[in-house]
């Protein structure tokens, strides 16, 4: 798998010269775009942190997601991973906050979703965009690799 050096110089600089900051909150992924986010130097200009809220009960006891909402809707719908977004921006006070909740696999969340189901969100001091992604495995790896690159790509999107 390629190491998305392309995509994180374009969000590094941008970072960098606006001088504003990111964190992320991550589910699936479990990790690997903070991982990526935090490779080049200087990072920590711009880099707020991570909250990698794999299980549930994270979601709701840091970033502020009602248990009761988590039953009814899942965890991989556009409201949580924009829940997510909101909840870690506020937890780490920073102009941005990137957020990705899915379902890896081999098996499915609690209410049957499909594996390969991602859900991403953006917020910014100015608006809030979330939306649903389909990704194919046959590894668990291939679909947090495609999730966490979609993640930046959907970041670059988003700024100015």
């Amino acid at each position: 798998m390629d190491f998305p050096l392309d995509s994180l110089t374009k969000i590094h600089r941008y970072f960098i010269s606006a001088g504003e900051s990111l964190c992320v909150a991550e589910s699936c992924t479990g990790g690997l775009l903070s991982f990526w986010l935090t490779h080049l130097p200087d990072s920590s200009k711009y880099f707020k942190g991570a909250l990698i809220s794999y299980g549930e009960e994270v979601k709701v006891t840091h970033l502020g997601i009602c248990a009761e909402k988590i039953k009814k809707e899942g965890l991989v719908t556009k409201d949580c991973a924009l829940l997510m977004a909101q909840g870690v921006k506020k937890l780490l006070s920073s102009d941005w906050a990137l957020s990705v909740t899915g379902i890896a696999g081999p098996s499915r969340g609690a209410l049957a979703e499909p594996v390969g189901k991602v859900a991403f969100s953006l917020c910014s001091g100015t608006e809030d965009k979330s939306l649903i992604r389909y990704f194919k495995g046959p590894e668990r790896e291939d679909v947090r690799y495609q999730a966490a690159l979609f993640a930046l790509d959907f970041l670059l999107s988003g700024l100015k």
